[in-house]
């Protein structure tokens, strides 16, 4: 069985539960795993929702299904934001050494609003990897001498 949050699965538990199904929330419960409170409370939101159980002929909409939207801060990893951050590391060599706190300082400066922890996220979902650029030692004052 699919799991109870999708909107098939959803329709069938509102599809039994309706007199058109005929099905107790305890019958339904058996065949699907779904708790009976899970089950009361798909069937009372579907109502809620402008769901007609006694209607003819029988309808479901998405609507009466799907999802509530959520609560909470929307994500600043907008798709525009997370191009922003790639091609500021891709552009050139110089790119790929700044920190995450100096691609966060640059895209402050043309109005996005980021921290360096979702700029390391945004990398990190891109492929990128924590790297330090590779020096070469410096010749010494008897390794000079020795090529002289």
């Amino acid at each position: 069985m699919a799991p109870h949050n999708s909107i098939t699965t959803r329709a069938l538990i509102v599809t039994l539960r309706s007199p058109v199904g005929g099905k107790t929330s305890a019958q339904i419960s058996e065949e699907t795993g779904i708790s009976v409170r899970q089950i009361n409370r798909i069937y009372a939101r579907a109502i809620e929702r402008g769901f007609e159980p006694n209607c003819r002929p029988f309808l479901l909409k998405d609507e009466w299904l799907e999802d509530a939207p959520r609560s909470g801060r929307p994500s600043k990893q907008t798709p525009e934001n997370i191009e922003k951050v790639a091609t500021k590391v891709r552009t050139n060599r110089y790119g790929r050494e700044k920190t995450a706190a100096d691609l966060a300082g640059e895209l402050s400066l043309e109005g996005i609003e980021i921290s360096a922890s979702t700029v390391l996220r945004i990398l990190k979902k891109a492929g990128f990897k924590k790297t330090k650029p590779t020096r070469k030692p410096g010749l010494t004052k008897a390794m000079k001498q020795a090529r002289l």
